[in-house]
């Protein structure tokens, strides 16, 4: 049973590590998107690895006319902020992109300067360029994109790391787990996974947690990214502004997972 659960959770194929990048199973697809002409929207979690998978894909380019934007950089903001496309075009072209050729942008955060998508629309129909973008508000990225490039992007969802992934952070070779899919219990199977299947179970699999190096620095990574959605995603999708409530009722729902919640006897308390 525990190899069955342990499989079921990680069919994937197992990747090496390649120029300090651990690769993800959604790889090869993007890899694979790259000649198409369509806009590879990456969404997904905050701290999924959204950021890793655009320049893993800018590493892939055989061509140096490319360009990589992170739209929580200020400057990188008011570019998309200007009155016209000529003074968004100049300003990309001094940061090193030629629009004459082939070439590939990449946007990350996107979801944060709203007019970037019209830019992306009119470029995308009328020069050779490939756009790649991510954002971090999935809900929010995803009604945006499909309404204003609909039959012009794909979209690709990154999630946190299945247990394959994790084992390939771990730099540990699942092959031997995966042999053993749908077979009956091994007490050796058991025991060569057990400590990484509980550190998977507690901690999740977010990246940047599973390469902490201690249960201190997982706790406080796992403490900053449930920060940054109360404070930044959840105030993107909604006029919800309490964020000390919210940030109780999820500590309140958090420690009754798999159990029942009466909502209406409880009362969010200091």
């Amino acid at each position: 049973m525990f190899c069955q659960r342990l499989v079921v959770l990680c069919v994937t194929k197992f990747y090496t590590k390649s120029k300090n990048i651990y690769h993800r199973s959604v790889f090869s697809e993007l890899e694979n998107h790259l000649n198409e002409p369509e806009v590879s929207v990456i969404t997904g979690m905050r701290r999924t690895g959204k950021t890793t998978a655009l320049k893993y894909l800018l590493e892939k380019t055989s061509h140096n006319n490319k360009l990589y934007l992170d739209l929580e950089r200020l400057e990188y903001r008011k570019i998309f902020t200007r009155s016209s496309f000529s003074e968004m075009e100049a300003d990309l072209s001094f940061l090193g992109y030629d629009f004459t050729k082939q070439g590939v942008i990449a946007i990350d955060e996107v979801q944060l300067i709203p007019e970037v998508v019209s830019f992306i629309k009119y470029y995308h129909d009328n020069y050779p360029v490939k756009f790649l973008v991510s954002g971090s508000s999935s809900y929010y990225l995803k009604n945006r994109i499909t309404e204003s490039l609909a039959g012009r992007k794909r979209i690709f969802e990154i999630f946190p790391l299945n247990f394959i992934e994790f084992l390939n952070f771990k730099e540990v070779d699942p092959t031997p787990l995966l042999t053993q899919r749908l077979q009956p219990y091994r007490q050796l199977v058991y025991s060569t996974y057990q400590r990484y299947y509980e550190e998977y179970v507690q901690y999740g699999g977010f990246p940047q947690v599973v390469l902490a190096d201690s249960p201190e620095k997982k706790v406080q990574t796992l403490s900053d990214i449930l920060n940054s959605y109360l404070e930044l995603d959840i105030k993107i999708l909604s006029d919800y502004s309490v964020i000390d409530d919210l940030f109780k009722l999820s500590t309140l729902l958090t420690a009754r997972i798999g159990s029942k919640l009466d909502y209406q006897n409880q009362v969010l308390t200091s």
